[in-house]
Order: C-alpha cells, then sequence, then structure tokens
C-alpha cells in the first residue's frame, strides 16, 4: 500500500492543492456576495448554478479529453478556473457571476476527472481500496482546509481569490509534469434514472436527501453565519469543523452499514441530523460550531452508506453506471437545495437554514422508514467503501467493486491490446 501511495504522491498533491483552493473559493463566493448585498435567494441560486456546471462537466468533459488528451485538457480546464475565480472580483454584478459559477462548476467536475482517471491507471487492483480511501480523506482535508483560509486576508478585497487561484495554478504542476503514461479515455457518463430507482429506493433517496443538506450547507452555511452576527473565523471553523464531522464519521458509520441494514443508518442519520438542527435553532449561537461538527458527522456520510446499499441490489457489471446515477441525483438535490433553503431564508430570516434542513431530514427518515416496512433488506450486503460526492464520476473506476467488472472486460478482450482506448474504455462500463 505505501509503494501504490508514495508511486501516486504527486498526483495526489495535486489533489490536495486543487482542493485546498476550490475549498477557499467554496467559502469565499457566498460570504463576498453576503457583503455586496445579495439576498439569500440570489446566493443559493449561485451556489445551484455551480452544480449545474457540475453535472455539464461530467457529460463533455469526457469527449474533450478523447480529443486533446488529458494534459492539455487539466491545463484548459485551470486556465479555465483561474480566469474565473480572478474575474469574480472585477465583474461584480450578479449576471456575471451566474456565468462564472456554472463554468467553475464545469471546470471543477474536469479537474476531478483527468486527476481520477490518472490515479485508475496506475492503481492496482490490490491498492485500490486504499488508493480511494486517502483520495477521499485528501478531498476532505483539501476542503476543510481551504475553508479555514478565509481568515488570511480581508473579505472586501482581492487577496483571497487571487490565493485561491495561486492554489489551483500550483495543482496543475505536478499533475502535468509527472511521468506517468497517459490513461485511457474517460468514459462518457452514463445512466439510467429508472434503474436507480429500480435498484434501491432508499439508496434513491438517500442520494437526493444528501445533496439537498450539502449543497444548502456549502452554498448557504457561510451566509447564516454573517447572517447570525457570527465572525469570520468562527464560521470558518463551523464550515471546517462541518466537512471534518462528515470525514471521521463516515468509516466508523459505514462498518455498522456492514453489519445491520443499511437502510437502517441511513434512516438513524438523517433523524439524528434533523435533531441536530433543531437543537441549533433553540441553543445559543456560541455552540453552532460544535453543532455542525455533529450535524457534518450525521449528514455528509448518507451519500457514502446509500452508494454500498445500491451497490448490495446492483446487478453484476452495472456498478458505475449506478454509481453515476447516483451521483447525478445528488448533484440534482444540491441543485434543488439552496434554492429552497434561500427562499425560506429570505423570507423568514436565517434562522431557516437549520428550519430546512430538520425538516428535509426528518421527511427523508420517513420516506427511508416506509421503505423498510414494504421490502426486505439486501441478502447479498458486501464490504462498505468510503466515497466523497465532491468527487466526479471517474472515482467509481478506483472503487475495488468494480475490480470484478474489469477483469470480466480482459477476459473479453484476451492477450490483444485495444489499439483505440476509447473503445476499451467502453468495454470497462
Amino acid at each position: 500500500m505505501i509503494a501504490s501511495l508514495f508511486k501516486l504522491s504527486n498526483l495526489l498533491l495535486g489533489v490536495a492543492l486543487l482542493l485546498t483552493g476550490h475549498g477557499l473559493q467554496l467559502a469565499l463566493v457566498p460570504l463576498r456576495s453576503e457583503l455586496m448585498g445579495w439576498s439569500p435567494t440570489q446566493i443559493g441560486f449561485l451556489s445551484s448554478l455551480y452544480f449545474c456546471g457540475f453535472i455539464a462537466g461530467c457529460f463533455t468533459i469526457p469527449g474533450l479529453v478523447s480529443r486533446v488528451g488529458h494534459i492539455r485538457t487539466f491545463a484548459c480546464l485551470v486556465i479555465v478556473l483561474t480566469a474565473a475565480i480572478l474575474t469574480l472580483p472585477i465583474a461584480d454584478f450578479y449576471m456575471a457571476w451566474m456565468v462564472l459559477r456554472f463554468l467553475t462548476g464545469i471546470a471543477i467536475a474536469g479537474l476531478y476527472l483527468v486527476i481520477e482517471s490518472w490515479l485508475n491507471e496506475q492503481a492496482i487492483p490490490e491498492s485500490r481500496g486504499s488508493v480511494l480511501a486517502s483520495y477521499t480523506v485528501i478531498v476532505l482535508v483539501g476542503l476543510a482546509s481551504g475553508q479555514l483560509l478565509i481568515n488570511v486576508a480581508e473579505l472586501d478585497g482581492d487577496r483571497l481569490f487571487m490565493l485561491s487561484a495561486i492554489l489551483i495554478v500550483l495543482a496543475g504542476l505536478p499533475v502535468c509534469l509527472t511521468r506517468s503514461a497517459h490513461p485511457r479515455a474517460i468514459p462518457a457518463a452514463k445512466f439510467s434514472p429508472m434503474l436507480v430507482v429500480r435498484t434501491s429506493r432508499a439508496a434513491t433517496t438517500g442520494s437526493i436527501i444528501s445533496g439537498m443538506v450539502a449543497g444548502s450547507v456549502y452554498g448557504l452555511g457561510p451566509v447564516y453565519g454573517l447572517q447570525s452576527g457570527l465572525e469570520v473565523l468562527t464560521i470558518s471553523f463551523m464550515m471546517s469543523l462541518t466537512i471534518a464531522g462528515g470525514a471521521l464519521s463516515q468509516f466508523p458509520l459505514g462498518r455498522i452499514s456492514d453489519r445491520l441494514d443499511r437502510r437502517y443508518v441511513i434512516m438513524l442519520c438523517m433523524l439524528s441530523g434533523s435533531a441536530i438542527a433543531l437543537l441549533a435553532l433553540i441553543l445559543p449561537a456560541s455552540l453552532i460550531p460544535l453543532l455542525m461538527f455533529v450535524f457534518g458527522a450525521c449528514a455528509l456520510p448518507i451519500y457514502a452508506v446509500s452508494l454500498a446499499l445500491a451497490n448490495d441490489n446492483a446487478r453484476e457489471g452495472k456498478f458505475i453506471e449506478l454509481g453515476t446515477g447516483l451521483l447525478m441525483l445528488n448533484a440534482l438535490g444540491s441543485i434543488i437545495g439552496p434554492m429552497i433553503a434561500s427562499q425560506l431564508m429570505t423570507r423568514f430570516g436565517p434562522q431557516l437554514f437549520f428550519g430546512y434542513h430538520m425538516v428535509v431530514l426528518l421527511l427523508g427518515s420517513l420516506l427511508i422508514l416506509f421503505m423498510i416496512r414494504t421490502k426486505e433488506a439486501s441478502l447479498n450486503q458486501g464490504d462498505f467503501t468510503l466515497a466523497t460526492t465532491a468527487a466526479a464520476q471517474a472515482s467509481f473506476q478506483l472503487d475495488p467493486r468494480v475490480e470484478v467488472e474489469e477483469s470480466d472486460s480482459v477476459e473479453d478482450v484476451g492477450d490483444d491490446l485495444d489499439p483505440d482506448p476509447g473503445s476499451a474504455a467502453e468495454e470497462d462500463i
């Protein structure tokens, strides 16, 4: 495992720098938007547009990679993302920010896809679980660290935008200078919504609810903090603790779900998150950062457990297609969630940030309970694997649960290598 991680150290370093810069701009955009006098509804719509771009990137970037290659695609996306971030403080009017947030979503999805396809190419089957776990941890640590960087300069200046852009540009160095062979073409995102629903209604519900919660937390959490009178330092710690809570609880909750019906774990996570949101409505504001740590520990792992649940019910050879479908549903929830939460905050005040999460998670838990009572649990329960919605659809190639699919593909091809990398990628799906 150590040897595999050392071999991939340059790519993982690029991930760390990219996600730190990305985490900084994720925190900075809603805070700067609030300072510019925009309403929570407008800020929530900016968050939704980011996730719209993310979905668009998952479908468009694979074709670009097949035409110009990984290095050129990565360099182009770094340029687009850097330009978008640096343009934000210059074009300080709402229509421009709408376009820039959409472009940011496309670029981030594409950068994930390129890096992850490289990681997949270099990871041997025996080390895939360790590589995916390390990648997930680096993603979450990078996002959390980026939130803390919001304190190094004033919100109303340009330095934070410049720092975010610098980190993202530096992320290109270890990737563009790697001596590793170019990976195969990235498979185009393919999924059937009905396949996801037929495979597991509970996993579908968990993925959508998880997106509705996570999208609102990232997009509107800093806005809630400012409108509630919290200092910027406190807000940055609040957001970092939320991500840290989700990261630390994912593995133990996953292991518990290996021993119990995963639907009960998803339901209990939703109920616990709803209870924490209720406490946040009635307890003093000074306790909000601690409560957000517990809230993140309850709500953010729902997606990973839902992915494991879907795989328990999946037909052989459908894991990547199913995983991509769940990711798209999660992104759809991330589009819808900020729109609803921002409307409530605009009409009734910042306290509806937690009111929204309390109701959404409670309704989700009731839906899961209904599904538990109407359908028996799957008897084909596999092992839980760490996962993160921050990554794009190519990360499913890293998952150990896809090894059987790849083995079957190799047997079909035989000893002859396909000269067309794109067709090889299609066979992997």
